[in-house]
């Protein structure tokens, strides 16, 4: 699975020329030829008795078939110039004999002539690449964390147990932006109550009330911003996005705290890097901080985007003290440094 992922990622990157970003095959494939960075993959793992890699040895009483595993071994690790990768399991690398390839590796690895890092910092999708990687493997963690996986794919019907189960997961955020509301929000808030509770920050965007289909559930949004801290009117929003602690992003047609009858799709893809590209397109940092109004210092507050593509807070407060016949209070969006407005 180590392997799988990281050539995903690598495909995923590959040159917008049409050009290849990595050649893949067997060790034999490339006998004679040389590259600048080689990653190979020994397929062990900690399990049985270990595959080809595992016993090839130079022993007096090694096999053939276990020389030969020496020979192969050597052909992938001098196909490199500048920086191999082996990929395998650290704990059979370091029991391996001295005799053996592995064993060999386990040496490096014990006088740090070689860098031992866990294939869980590199790939897990939820994570942030760590600091203290080094400049080449903070390159490949970049690169792995670009890999995404589509884990279920729900209709309106499975959809809710599959929700019910990522909200339990969450422990760090949970964003939400769920045009309208109906009764099957009611079922929800005590589940956004617990993440609340248990620490997580939970920001919600639906239509601002007096939008045709908001109207209605007036009451139901205050119920909403009883249990939910942040609670963002947008106006003519129609994105359908749930994004759970940066890692996992659920995205369809699906109106997660309305859906009634209507036929509907949802993804739930796992990454992390796309996770955060969702959170920056979607500007969930600089849109959660509404304003309050600086006329009747209310936060009766939505937000909306003129036909230029510039967006603005304004308030929707029919008595605000600033309004005006159809004029009302309003004031531009603040970007974060290196933030579009689009």
């Amino acid at each position: 699975m180590q392997a799988e992922a990281t050539l995903e990622a690598l495909r995923d990157i590959e040159g917008s020329g049409g050009g290849r970003l990595a050649e893949v095959g067997t060790a034999h494939r490339f006998q004679g030829r040389e590259f600048p960075v080689v990653v190979f993959d020994t397929v062990e793992d900690d399990y049985g008795d270990g595959f080809w890699m595992a016993h090839a040895s130079r022993a007096p009483e090694a096999t053939t078939w276990a020389r030969n595993g020496v020979r192969l071994f050597n052909v992938a690790v001098t196909r490199v110039q500048t920086r191999l990768y082996v990929i395998g399991s650290r704990s059979r690398i370091l029991a391996a004999e001295e005799h053996t390839p592995m064993g060999k590796l386990a040496e490096f690895i014990r006088a740090q002539r070689a860098r031992s890092v866990s294939a869980t910092r590199l790939i897990a999708p939820n994570a942030q690449v760590p600091p203290d990687l080094g400049q080449f493997s903070s390159r490949l963690a970049d690169v792995l964390s670009r890999h995404v996986e589509v884990s279920d794919i729900d209709n309106e019907i499975s959809f809710y147990d599959t929700f019910a189960d990522r909200l339990a997961e969450a422990r760090t955020s949970l964003w939400i932006w769920s045009p309208w509301t109906a009764k099957r929000l009611i079922g929800l808030l005590p589940v956004l109550g617990d993440a609340v509770r248990r620490g997580v920050r939970v920001t919600v965007f639906v239509r601002d009330p007096y939008d045709t289909g908001q109207k209605k559930q007036t009451d139901l949004v205050k119920q909403l911003r009883k249990v939910v801290p942040t609670v963002v009117s947008v106006n003519v929003m129609h994105q359908k996005i749930v994004v759970i602690g940066e890692h996992t992003v659920l995205l369809g047609s699906l109106n997660s705290l309305s859906q009634s009858r209507s036929r509907e799709v949802m993804l739930t893809i796992k990454g992390g890097h796309f996770a955060r590209k969702i959170l920056t397109h979607e500007h969930a940092e600089d849109f959660a901080r509404p304003p309050r109004c600086g006329a009747c210092k209310g936060d009766d507050v939505d937000l909306r985007r003129r036909g230029n593509g510039t967006w603005y807070w304004r308030c929707f407060n029919r008595a605000c003290s600033g309004r005006k016949g159809q004029k009302a209070w309003e004031t531009p969006v603040r970007f974060s440094r290196g933030a579009g407005q689009r």
